[in-house]
């Protein structure tokens, strides 16, 4: 009976073990109960008793190590996946917000835009005339714009890659809006211009002036992110840390500290 029970416990152990693992531990499995079944028609000494002791421990010691390895890398494919999720919802947020600033622009302001050139036969530039029933209008200087379009203008600048016309842009909004609801967003945005160019050091200085200027941001916490990444970026390991661990410790609960916290994962560093 007793060795009887020592299979059936071994037995209920390999139900988890893999499919080639399995097939080969139940073959092993088969042998032992035939030569437990053999023992039993003729009874064995103690010596064979124990080495088939030991042979059923064994496999049951081989199986739990296969447990350990499998359940391993279960845990390493959902970690990757976790990555993958926060970076995703990272990058969806990004473009929402973006839809939701062009639209609040456009919605605010519609831009006028000047006449289109064309050039006459003699080549020589000329402007077309706008219909005779359309109402008079012009485009606003660059001095005269109004906020709502000189952020966008500058937005626009950025998204088409003229990161140098876009800081400038966003500077002169900050400049000239200074207490408007955006005057955080377009500082931060001309560090964007600043980090899209490799100005690295320079980008670090304007979202660290996000940071001290605008402390209750939306943008605070996406500041702290870019300016951990940007001190790894140029090789400063330890303050790069410190700034990600502050993104997961002080921002909890955001993108920006899921993206953070895998970025410490990935530096070998496991922060809950």
């Amino acid at each position: 009976m007793r060795h009887a029970l020592i299979i059936v416990l071994a037995l209920a152990t390999l139900a988890c073990a893999s499919g080639e693992d399995m097939a080969l531990l139940h073959r092993e499995i088969t042998d032992v109960q035939r030569e437990v079944q053999g023992l039993r028609e003729n009874p064995p000494e103690q010596k064979e008793l124990t080495s088939l002791e030991q042979r059923l421990e064994e496999l049951t010691a081989k199986n739990m190590r296969s447990n350990a390895d499998l359940a391993m890398q279960v845990q390493q494919l959902q970690e990757r996946l976790e990555g993958l999720h926060a970076s995703l919802e990272s990058t969806t947020r990004q473009l929402q917000q973006i839809s939701q600033e062009l639209a609040a622009a456009r919605s605010r302001q519609i831009a006028v835009l000047p006449p289109v050139t064309t050039t006459s036969d003699s080549g020589e530039a000329v402007d077309s005339e706008p219909p005779a029933d359309a109402p008079p209008a012009t485009a606003p200087a660059g001095g005269d714009m109004p906020p709502d379009l000189l952020y966008r203008s500058a937005y626009e600048d950025y998204m088409r890659g003229n990161y140098d016309l876009a800081a400038q842009g966003f500077q002169e909004y900050r400049r000239r809006f200074p207490d408007t609801d955006l005057a955080d967003n377009a500082l931060y945005w001309v560090g964007e211009c600043y980090a899209a160019q490799d100005r690295n050091e320079d980008a670090i200085k304007i979202f660290s002036q996000v940071l001290d200027d605008y402390p209750d941001s939306d943008k605070s916490a996406a500041a702290q992110l870019k300016k951990g990444l940007l001190f790894l970026a140029t090789g400063d390991q330890g303050q790069g840390v410190v700034n990600l661990q502050y993104v997961v410790y002080e921002h909890p609960g955001t993108e920006e500290a899921d993206l953070a916290r895998e970025k410490l994962r990935g530096l070998g560093l496991n922060i809950r």
